[in-house]
């Protein structure tokens, strides 16, 4: 018999969004938001990277993507880079790159905070028990 409140894509979904809430609330103490920094992480980590291949690390169109930009770039966070007519790669500006590394800092007891107590592991299992979910919807 399917009970909801059982059903693990709604409590992984439920939980990841209080999660994503925790994380924000912890953000904003530097004045961004949890798509913010993990923007400012892809553009850390992935020198180059165009507005469409951001977007899709993120997860979302790339029309949201360019409103984000278009934002961060007015706060002097970030700044596009011409390739061709047709693509902009984006990179950190100095203060974006200072947010960054704050950021990373908060990211990282955010991480250790949420594993605490769990053992190593567990995570393996549970990131293979979510890929796996996932696998075996995608083939019905």
């Amino acid at each position: 018999m399917f009970i909801f409140e059982d059903c693990l894509a709604h409590l992984a979904s439920r939980n990841s969004k209080e999660l994503a809430e925790i994380l924000d609330k912890r953000m904003s103490v530097i004045g961004v938001t949890r798509v913010q920094w993990m923007a400012f992480y892809y553009l850390h980590n992935q020198p180059g990277i165009t507005q469409k291949e951001l977007a899709s690390l993120l997860g979302t169109k790339e029309p949201t993507v360019v409103r984000l930009l278009d934002r961060m770039e007015k706060d002097d966070l970030v700044r596009r880079i011409r390739k061709d007519r047709r693509t902009n790669a984006v990179e950190l500006s100095d203060k974006g790159l200072k947010l960054y590394e704050e950021g990373l800092v908060i990211a990282e007891k955010f991480k250790n905070d949420a594993i605490m107590g769990i053992p190593e592991d567990y995570m393996d299992h549970f990131k293979w028990v979510l890929d796996k979910m996932v696998e075996n919807t995608r083939r019905k």
